[in-house]
């Protein structure tokens, strides 16, 4: 359907490279280095219909080691073992099959299949604002990206979404390609509106596998600069409850966010982003872990 009658298509090519030093209490200081690269396809049908895939190919850069495996103790904290397994050569620098997905909408809806986020993390927004080259302030052990049950299985999710005026639901579900579990599915709603010059957003979301239930929930708001997230999650038998704080004027941006599990995790990351003009900013971060290991980093991020 989408390739009979096509009345338009595109493919775009952007990217996102990075440069500096990384460091913290059990990491040697070292130099960082990441390039992603990003294809869009898109194509519009003669009716209207709207269809498109994105290829990331991300995490190809320097934080690796010598050997000839596959090693997720390699990967960033937030990579999936499965998806983002990085292949390690005797050149020390890294691959990795990074993220792709397919989407047709109209005014049905929208319909989106492959690695995509389920209808839990869809709707609830993370208090983590910013950018830093190693994402220390999202790495800390009370940071929660809101990721649910994505991921049980093979990574693969279907979700459909629908938008109306401020407000937007989806539904979502993941297989096991073995038929040994349960599908996981999901379902998300959230709002987001400007009254006046105050920005408001509600996200509220939950997920079911055969072995485990969780609900959500996130209020983010904004004006004058000044921004804010709070979200609260019951993951069946464990809680967690974050809170993210922002503020930016002129090309200064700052953020900080704390969060904690019940089961005892907690912890803290801040950042700081300067924007330098034509793409590239100025990034410094830092995380801290409750008995736990500090890290922080500092570099340019490259937008192209």
């Amino acid at each position: 359907m989408a390739f009979t009658g096509a009345a338009a298509a595109e493919v775009s090519l952007s990217g996102y490279a990075e440069m500096g030093i990384a460091g913290g209490d059990e990491k040697e200081t070292q130099l960082h280095h990441d390039l992603d690269v990003t294809f869009k396809l898109s194509g519009t049908t003669d009716n209207g219909l709207e269809f498109g895939a994105t290829i990331d190919l991300d995490e190809v850069g320097d934080d690796c080691t010598t050997g000839s495996v596959a090693d997720d103790t390699l990967l960033p904290a937030d990579a999936d073992a499965e998806e983002d397994k990085v292949c390690v050569g005797g050149d020390g620098i890294g691959s990795a099959s990074g993220e792709h997905s397919v989407f047709i909408k109209g005014g049905f809806g929208n319909l989106t299949m492959g690695d995509t986020d389920g209808a839990f993390d869809w709707a609830l927004t993370e208090v983590a604002m910013l950018t830093a080259i190693a994402d220390d302030h999202t790495t800390h052990a009370g940071f929660s990206g809101n990721s649910g049950l994505d991921g049980t299985y093979d990574g693969q999710i279907a979700r459909y979404d629908y938008s109306f005026g401020d407000f937007a639901v989806a539904a979502s579900v993941e297989l096991d390609d073995t038929g040994a579990g349960d599908p996981v599915w999901g379902l998300g709603a959230k709002y987001s509106g400007d009254m006046g010059g105050f920005s408001l957003g509600v996200g509220v979301g939950v997920q079911s596998s055969d072995t485990k239930d969780i609900a959500g929930i996130s209020l983010s708001a904004g004006s004058g600069g000044f921004d804010a997230v709070v979200n609260y999650s019951d993951l069946d038998g464990d809680t967690h409850a974050g809170i993210g704080l922002g503020y930016t004027t002129g090309a200064l941006s700052v953020t900080a966010n704390y969060g904690e599990f019940d089961s005892g995790a907690s912890g803290w990351g801040a950042a700081a982003n300067y924007d330098l003009g034509g793409g590239a900013v100025l990034m410094v971060g830092v995380g801290d872990s409750d008995g736990g290991d500090a890290t922080w980093s500092a570099g340019l991020g490259l937008s192209f």
